[in-house]
């Protein structure tokens, strides 16, 4: 089940639209391409440029923004994406029908996901504030939720909890993606 995007709170509306209109008073010199191509370049990460470019130009507000209100956009897209995620774990949950090792595994994702929101919210004040270190270790913390979730999955039906795959397999490969790509554009400012 691919996670779907929620509707973000005021306060980060707000917050994003401080960041792009200092954005667009720089005038945006580069596109989306551009910023999602210089990102992703000369790491390991080279594969997420057309992820990048696709959740960006999907975002209001992305071809105007230059790369500090591009890393803005990806943030909260992050932010969005974790918010669905849990919605999606506690939807997986009331349906039931999970051998107990997959209804812990749920439990884990569940918790894994509701404190990496609360990291995002700090990842968001230190953009904004232009801490980019602080960022940087917010987003790493924060990405780590996913691939705890996929290993709690793992564990679970290694150990006679079911053979079957991780149900939330696309949500947390889109929720790393997407955490990557954010701090990919944060780190590119640095640059």
């Amino acid at each position: 089940m691919a996670a779907r995007l929620v509707s973000v709170p005021v306060p980060f509306l707000l917050l994003l639209l401080v960041v792009l209109a200092g954005s667009r008073a720089a005038l945006a010199s580069e596109t989306v391409e551009q910023v999602c191509a210089r990102a992703t370049s000369g790491g390991a990460h080279p594969d997420l440029a057309p992820f990048c470019v696709a959740s960006l130009r999907a975002a209001p507000g992305a071809d105007g923004a230059d790369a500090r209100g591009l890393a803005a956009i990806a943030t909260n897209l992050t932010l969005a994406n974790y918010t669905a995620a849990v919605a999606t774990i506690k939807t997986l949950e009331r349906r039931g029908g999970w051998t107990a090792a997959q209804q812990g595994a749920l439990a884990t994702c569940c918790a894994r996901y509701i404190e990496a929101l609360n990291v995002v919210h700090s990842a968001v004040h230190a953009l904004a504030v232009g801490n980019l270190r602080d960022y940087a270790a917010d987003m790493a913390a924060v990405a780590k939720a996913a691939t705890d979730c996929e290993d709690a999955f793992g564990a679970a039906n290694a150990g006679g909890g079911g053979g079957a795959s991780s149900p939330l397999r696309k949500v947390d490969e889109d929720a790393v993606n997407l955490t990557t790509v954010a701090a990919l554009i944060v780190g590119s400012l640095e640059k």
